[in-house]
């Protein structure tokens, strides 16, 4: 039984914690500390330890787009089948590669908006965007100063929207996550994503409340015209699973201030709230801390 099915960003829940005490608390354990003391400070029902599963896609992303074929169950691959998957993977990889490229620059302009990053003066003047946007996103408070973790996260989320794969697998695990008995489902990041389509799949074979945190959907169009199912009309669909949608982001996160506001996108119905954290790429904790996500938790459990 999981009456709370979390679903993190991309790697894995919390890959940083604070201190030196919380780096020998097993990750999933410090998520399932956090949600419960979120509940109980609304005077919310706490779940049990073993009601609250912590999911991770890191083997997923791991592996590589284009790595050469394996031997399954220790038999040859032949060299004509290994050599079409290669030329197969070719496209996907460009595609991924341009695709977080995009990513990058609308993240940093939404990072200039709520002044994460400054706009040198001789390129405000020419209205020029940078020609390393990881670089300059990697100055800002939310990559903790390095561009290699915003291009990580840039080619995480382009990848789930471009590798059917692996998209497919992190879908299928959320779903078999996801019992008749779940009450609430916590998505952070591109793991709210990864959440959003598998309730979409699920249909009305749950009936949950849905918590998106700092969500992939809000963000730039490039992620909202590649949802599945697709938008129709402009208008997300909203998963016959989902009986209620709380959906929070942090004022300081620029992938999801592009659109915090999901109602936008989604129609009325999902309650929005921007909450003034300082929010870090990867950390769920902070969202978690929040009264506001809290609220969301004892309301979905009550």
């Amino acid at each position: 039984m999981a009456l709370v099915v979390v679903v993190p960003d991309s790697g894995g829940p919390d890959p940083r914690p604070a201190d030196a005490e919380a780096r020998r608390t097993d990750p999933a354990q410090r998520v399932i500390s956090a949600l419960s003391s979120s509940v109980r400070a609304m005077r919310g029902p706490v779940p049990r330890r073993e009601d609250v599963t912590v999911l991770a896609f890191a083997d997923l992303f791991a592996r590589s787009a284009d790595e050469e074929p394996g031997q399954p169950d220790g038999l040859a691959v032949d060299a004509a089948v290994a050599e079409k998957e290669r030329a197969e993977a070719e496209p996907l990889i460009g595609w991924t590669e341009e695709l977080a490229d995009e990513l990058l620059r609308a993240w940093w302009l939404s990072a200039t908006r709520i002044g994460q990053c400054e706009i040198p003066a001789e390129r405000r003047r020419q209205e020029a965007e940078p020609a390393d946007p990881a670089g300059e996103l990697g100055s800002s408070v939310y990559f903790r100063g390095s561009a290699e973790l915003a291009a990580a996260e840039a080619r995480a989320l382009s990848r789930y929207l471009t590798d059917l794969k692996l998209r497919h697998e992190a879908r299928d695990r959320t779903q078999s996550a996801i019992q008749p008995d779940t009450r609430v489902v916590v998505g952070h990041g591109l793991g709210a994503l990864i959440a959003y389509e598998a309730l979409c799949v699920l249909g009305d074979a749950a009936s949950v409340t849905f918590i998106s945190l700092g969500a992939a959907m809000c963000g730039p169009d490039q992620v909202f015209e590649r949802l599945e199912p697709a938008p129709r009309n402009e208008q997300g669909y909203w998963p016959a699973s989902v009986r209620r949608w709380f959906n929070v982001v942090a004022h300081s996160d620029p992938t999801a201030m592009i659109a915090p506001q999901l109602t936008a996108r989604f129609g009325p119905g999902i309650e929005d709230e921007v909450i003034e954290i300082r929010s870090s790429c990867g950390e769920l904790s902070p969202y978690l801390s929040d009264r506001a996500t809290g609220r969301a938790l004892a309301t979905g459990l009550s």
